[in-house]
């Protein structure tokens, strides 16, 4: 006699499954630290850097006193040629003013100013500044505050 073939036991069909219980929702989340919030965030530069300040201060003496006096007798100038060039909409005329105030005010400890310039000095030169009157505006409001820190040094 043949052996009998095996037989394949029998597919059951799977029973229904539930539906999954919703994930539970996420807790509120912590505060970040301020080093997490730093991470990955552009911080802005400072009003007045003390750092550059002090090493002015540790270099030139007494006479670092001389360099800001000049530049708050000069930047207005190239601040009042930023404004005039951006209401022309003149971009190449918001170069030199632009890079004479980024360099000067990095020199002096205003970085704020410095980065405010250094944005208008290179969209203008690349002909990209747009709304150039706007980037005069932050400017100017960099200079006021520099202007303030810089007067306060001199007292």
């Amino acid at each position: 006699p043949a052996a009998a073939a095996p037989v394949a036991p029998a597919v059951r069909p799977a029973a229904p499954v539930a539906p999954a219980a919703p994930p539970p929702q996420p807790a509120a989340p912590e505060p970040m630290s301020a080093e997490l919030r730093a991470e990955g965030v552009h911080t802005p530069p400072p009003v007045l850097s003390h750092e550059v300040v002090d090493e002015l201060k540790a270099v030139m003496g007494g006479e670092y006193l001389s360099l800001v006096r000049l530049f708050l007798e000069d930047a207005p100038k190239h601040v009042h040629a930023l404004e005039n060039a951006a209401s022309a909409n003149d971009m190449a005329a918001m170069v030199s003013p632009a890079h004479t105030l980024k360099s000067a005010s990095a020199n002096l400890g205003a970085m704020a100013l410095s980065a405010a310039a250094k944005r208008i000095e290179l969209g203008a030169r690349q002909g990209v500044l747009p709304r150039p009157a706007v980037a005069v505006a932050v400017l100017e409001s960099e200079f006021r505050r520099a202007q303030q820190a810089l007067q306060a040094l001199l007292k």
